[in-house]
């Protein structure tokens, strides 16, 4: 009987754009597990690990590095290959001590960034949802899959800053916050909030961005705060 579903690769020509992959490279891409991050804005780790920090030449080079634990995802050692990785992750190489960040770059794809001495800074994260927990603990999920705490009072669209598992500061959904979009046609672009609308039944939310290149809108979900 054929095996359906749990496939751990991808044809690259139907891969999502996200990963960036070298179309023509080989026929297929690891695919990273179903869970944190949505098929369409991750990456599996041992893709990452292969080609864009250039550690391991080939995939089996990668999986004994990441089965040997080290690698780490958002400070936590991950041996998992498939492991899904996307933007807001801090991934840190355990034998040169080299830290990035996960973020966006030109046209929606991943965009890698180098932390140089910066890897105790706090990971900023947007809250997509907040609900209610056994015992009445006020909780947030959070765009990476995360849950943690809400003991700052953060709404749906604010920005937290995290501090391992805590929030330390939330970053409000506001005019004149500035933000970051990380979807969309103007994904990477950067500006402040000159305005929000709501949605209704038949129209979504949407938020219009200054930015320096002009004004444009926005839906509300392709926006993220990154400061006041």
């Amino acid at each position: 009987m054929a095996r359906h579903g749990n496939s751990r690769h991808i044809k690259r020509l139907a891969a999502s754009g996200y990963s960036k992959p070298a179309r023509k490279a080989s026929a297929y891409l690891a695919k990273p597990n179903p869970g944190r991050h949505a098929l369409d804005s991750s990456v599996a780790l041992l893709v990452l690990v292969r080609d864009k920090f250039g550690i391991a030449s080939n995939a089996a080079e990668a999986r004994k590095i990441i089965g040997q634990g080290k690698v780490e995802v958002n400070g936590a050692k991950v041996t998992e290959p498939w492991y899904p990785v996307g933007f807001g992750d801090t991934i840190t190489l355990a034998d040169s001590g080299e830290s990035y960040s996960i973020g966006i770059a030109k046209h929606g794809t991943i965009g890698v960034e180098k932390l140089e001495g910066k890897k105790a800074r706090g990971r900023m994260l947007k809250v997509i949802g907040k609900y209610l927990a056994k015992g009445n603990s006020a909780m947030l999920r959070l765009y990476d899959g995360s849950v943690v705490r809400n003991e700052k009072g953060a709404g749906v669209n604010d920005t937290v800053v995290l501090s391992g598992n805590t929030v330390d500061k939330v970053l409000k959904f506001e005019e004149g916050a500035q933000c970051l979009v990380i979807s969309g046609a103007h994904a990477a672009e950067r500006g402040s909030i000159a305005g929000i609308k709501k949605g209704n039944a038949s129209s979504p939310a949407t938020v219009a961005v200054q930015s320096g290149s002009g004004q444009f809108e926005t839906l509300v979900e392709n926006v993220m705060v990154v400061g006041a």
